[in-house]
């Protein structure tokens, strides 16, 4: 059996939902990333308008989430949940809506 050359197959990659603390563990990791700093540094329950945080490196983390994890943020997700803690804990009650197909 062949496959005609304009078959096209889509192939969606498959990302594990993540707990909440492993998605602050991973959001520590990019937050350190776009700042420059080693993540041991990131106090999850610091505002991140306090390390000085800029709309780019926000918009930039915003990217990875929906890159990393297929799932669309506004770009004000930053401002909106200030601290990674928070950010991780709506990332995670999205993925869990996502994951069992339940609207809000």
């Amino acid at each position: 059996m062949s496959i005609a050359p304009d078959t096209r197959i889509a192939i969606r990659p498959q990302t594990p939902v993540l707990a909440p603390a492993d998605l602050e563990k991973w959001l520590t990791d990019r937050v350190a990333f776009h700042l420059h700093r080693p993540a041991r540094e990131i106090d999850p329950t610091t505002p991140l308008a306090d390390y000085g945080i800029d709309s780019v490196a926000a918009i930039g983390i915003c990217g990875e989430i929906e890159e990393r994890h297929l799932l669309a943020v506004p770009p004000t997700l930053a401002y909106d949940f200030p601290t990674v803690r928070a950010i991780a804990g709506h990332l995670a009650e999205l993925l869990a809506v996502g994951d069992t197909g339940a609207a809000s």
